[in-house]
């Protein structure tokens, strides 16, 4: 397995790097977002983000107009205690990932997804329950997505896995890293047309890819085919690369390479194709996808969304409008 020293450069940067960050978070009011880890693009093109610093779901018009927000403080079923990605099913339900950390040995609550109607009412969770720290079904949930078939695949930062579960929240299969040479993953995408599994490597400053197999007994299982990048600021390196998104149609994978400020570009054969940025000082979090190939992006330093068009020019900025 690929291993890194954590007094690295890397370390170093990124310890730099979120502590100005934390520095620079502040509220922005009742309606605006704080810290937003994700967002996701519903089929009518309003947005639905993760608002992690308000802990809540935020549901914002195209152009930013307030629809709407569900969710609390709390570690109880329906409630958020440290929101990461967020995703839509095929039915407009809301998926996030939730997180609550305890001093390791101790009980913990509830790590594992939330799942929410359109309108917020809250639907079940899925993998979360009251565990020993190294015996549950999803330790510290970063990432998700969700394939044509309804399964939710889950990147498992603390347990080094990827667990894919049925929408009903039965645990179909595990990718485990030390097996298969990564580790902390902090998001997952699937391309559904070319039944490819991409997983984000941060510590090793690399992005895999696997394929995708379904066995005659309807076992789901995934084979190495490429990893890509290393630790360094020039094109096709990555400084703390966080969220990922592909394009179905093009088969081109975004990544938001969160420590260099900027999105890379690759194709499904693992070649970089380009980089775009917003403009300034940005932190960019979670990626969707719109309808018409526009790259969203949440920004957790400015605290708004950065709409890219398909060829990484600026479209928009959406901020919080009541």
């Amino acid at each position: 397995m690929l291993t890194l020293n954590r007094c690295s450069p890397l370390i170093q940067s990124l310890t730099l790097f979120m502590a100005t960050v934390l520095l620079a978070a502040c509220a922005t009011g009742p309606t605006g977002l704080l810290r937003p880890n994700g967002v996701v693009v519903a089929p009518d093109g309003s947005l639905y983000v993760m608002d992690r610093g308000n802990y809540r779901i935020v549901h914002l018009s195209a152009t930013g107009q307030w629809l709407g927000a569900f969710g609390q403080l709390g570690t109880e079923p329906g409630h958020i205690y440290s929101g990461w990605d967020i995703d839509l099913d095929a039915a407009g339900n809301v998926y996030i990932c939730n997180q609550v950390r305890a001093e390791e040995g101790a009980s913990h609550f509830r790590d594992g997804l939330e799942v929410f109607s359109s309108t917020g009412q809250f639907q079940h969770t899925i993998g979360a329950q009251t565990y020993a720290y190294d015996d549950e079904d999803i330790n510290a949930p970063y990432g998700l997505d969700i394939d044509e078939q309804g399964r939710v695949y889950v990147a498992d930062f603390d347990g080094d896995a990827i667990r894919v579960f049925s929408p009903q929240g039965e645990l179909l299969a595990r990718l485990d890293g030390g097996a298969n040479q990564f580790g902390d993953p902090t998001d997952v995408a699937v391309d559904d047309q070319r039944q490819l599994l991409y997983i984000a490597d941060p510590f090793n400053s690399q992005v895999h890819q696997f394929s995708l197999n379904l066995t005659e007994t309807g076992q789901l299982t995934a084979t190495h085919q490429l990893s890509l990048g290393s630790y360094g600021r020039e094109p096709g390196q990555f400084a703390y690369l966080q969220n990922l998104v592909v394009d179905d149609a093009s088969g081109r994978l975004y990544v938001s390479d969160m420590a260099n400020r900027r999105i890379q570009v690759f194709d499904h054969q693992g070649q970089y194709v380009a980089q775009f940025a917003a403009p300034g000082n940005w932190q960019a979090m979670g990626l969707d996808l719109g309808p018409d190939g526009a790259i969203y992006a949440a920004d957790a330093f400015n605290n708004v969304i950065w709409v890219f068009e398909p060829d990484g020019r600026v479209r928009q900025r959406v901020e919080v409008r009541s």
